[in-house]
């Protein structure tokens, strides 16, 4: 019997028999059909540290799951050999084996050969740049504990911890650990006395923020803490002499709103936006608006090329594409959505702008993928596009100095939901039963103009907090709306002065 290394694995063939060692494993999961299983997917690594992807598609799950464990040794033959393509990769390896029916496995002793029990592409300065907002191959990252978040309620359903490390290559870095990640990484577990801690969070993803990169965790995610191995061990002396004394994390979402109340944060009609006042001393302001997508206003394009690293539209020159922003060559440039709906209401028709975090999630594939199936003879929408029109949502939009000063009616779309009749219905008789109970009153709150857009003064701050985008979080102003009209000018901004850094931060 002839055993084969990882790196002699070709494709075309199934006949090779290889002695692994099985690193991890993890459910991959579908989050959009009630986590229904995709594959059982786990890391092999062999005696030379080679690393590579398996798969057991989920048909088969059941006739092999009595057979894994992690950490254990086994001979494996009569499995596929196939590219590894897509994205969310946790190697680098471009090939990846599949589980036939009839794929063989044998438990071996650890006395038969030494195969290392952990193996790792941990991620440094030279890669990072190609990583960011990019998920074609999730990251592995190492580094000292020094800070722990609480528990955060995301949205209606999700949790998360963030966690602070200053990693390997000396740089600070915040990890979000999503679910059950978060909840086991409990504060109590790190006594500041045995410190330092060093951490290893394994597959994720790679984003920044406001020149910041951070990583968040993803379904193939593993942490270690302290792990026994060389590597770790010769990390020790670096860190020594880092405070071992823990920071507490405040938590950044600890005035958002629940949903029955966001949905109708400065409730406006199309007519009542459009005649909305500008205020000095107020950069930002937040509205909702309940309406109906009208049409695909297409003539600047339904994407832009952007800077992988701060999301600025770029453009190439000589077919090098380059960002003045960061004021270097961009070598992984990526597609990004922003599409310029029109919308109308009883009231009124206006144009908003959704870009790509908000979209992405809307449309439910990337705009990479729509972008790839474009025809230079054909560079209409795409069917997937088009089909918004017609659909009714509420929209939460971010109000800035070019809609309210300038008069420019490419509002930014920061979230949007499928309105809710109950909660419709609720919040129209507390609208009414208020107007009731303003009408019997002699005098306007001091608080609440009624000609223009003012700051509420009982700081209260709504976080939007996107589930495409969860870390991403940012102090908004409440607004109320004006009742003195103005004329406005209906142009569309192609430059990126309204880009994403400015009103989404997207990162993805």
């Amino acid at each position: 019997m002839t055993i084969s290394f990882i790196s002699d694995l070709v494709t075309g063939r199934d006949d090779f028999t290889i002695r692994v060692r099985l690193c991890r494993m993890w459910d991959a999961i579908n989050p959009k059909k009630k986590g229904e299983l995709i594959s059982k997917d786990m890391i092999f690594i062999d005696e030379k540290g080679n690393l590579m992807h398996g798969i057991i598609r989920k048909t088969q799950v059941n006739m092999f799951k009595d057979m894994l464990s992690e950490g254990s040794v086994f001979i494996i033959k009569n499995f596929k050999v196939v590219e590894s393509i897509g994205g969310y990769r946790p190697v680098q390896n471009s090939l990846k084996i599949i589980f036939f029916a009839s794929t063989a496995i044998k438990n071996l002793s650890e006395d038969i050969v030494e195969i290392p029990i952990n193996g790792f592409e941990f991620i440094n300065p030279d890669v990072i740049d190609s990583r960011v907002n990019n998920s074609a191959v999730l990251s592995d990252v190492v580094g000292c504990l020094y800070g722990i978040g609480d528990i955060e309620s995301v949205g209606s359903k999700w949790k998360k911890r963030d966690i602070h490390i200053l990693t390997d290559y000396s740089a600070k870095a915040k990890i979000t650990l999503w679910e059950e990640l978060g909840e086991k990484f409990s504060p109590y577990l790190y006594n500041n006395d045995a410190g330092p801690y060093i951490v290893i969070v394994t597959s994720a993803t790679v984003k920044e923020f406001r020149g910041e990169v951070s990583f968040s965790t993803t379904y193939a995610s593993k942490i270690y803490v302290n792990l026994d191995i060389d590597y770790i061990r010769s990390l020790a002396p670096k860190f020594s002499t880092m405070s071992t004394e823990l920071q507490v994390i405040e938590s950044s979402n600890v005035n958002s709103l629940p949903i029955e109340e966001e949905m109708f944060l400065n409730r406006m009609d199309i007519k009542e936006l459009l005649e909305a006042e500008w205020s000095t001393g107020l950069q930002e302001y937040i509205v909702t608006v309940k309406c109906k997508i009208k049409e695909i206003d297409n003539y600047f394009g339904w994407y832009y090329i952007s800077c992988n690293v701060c999301s600025k539209k770029i453009e190439p020159t000589n077919s090098i594409y380059r960002c003045n922003n960061c004021n270097k060559d961009c070598k992984f440039p990526l597609v990004r959505y922003k599409i310029h709906l029109r919308v109308t209401d009883r009231t009124g028709d206006t144009t908003f702008t959704i870009f790509n975090v908000v979209a992405e999630k809307l449309i439910d594939t990337s705009a990479h993928k729509l972008f790839n199936k474009l025809t230079t003879a054909n560079n209409d929408v795409p069917v997937q596009v088009q089909s918004l029109c017609g659909k009714e949502f509420v929209f939460k939009l971010r109000l800035n100095h070019y809609n309210l000063k300038e008069g420019l009616e490419n509002f930014t779309i920061s979230k949007l939901w499928i309105p809710d009749d109950d909660l419709e219905v609720q919040y129209k008789l507390r609208k009414e039963e208020k107007g009731k109970n303003l009408s019997n009153n002699e005098t306007t709150p001091k608080d609440q103009g009624t000609n223009g857009l003012t700051k509420e003064m009982n700081n209260q701050v709504s976080v939007d907090v996107l589930l495409t985008d969860l870390e991403d979080h940012e102090d908004e102003l409440h607004v109320t709306n004006g009742t003195k009209s103005r004329k406005r000018r209906n142009l569309i901004i192609d430059d990126e002065e309204l880009s994403i850094a400015d009103t989404n931060k997207v990162k993805k």
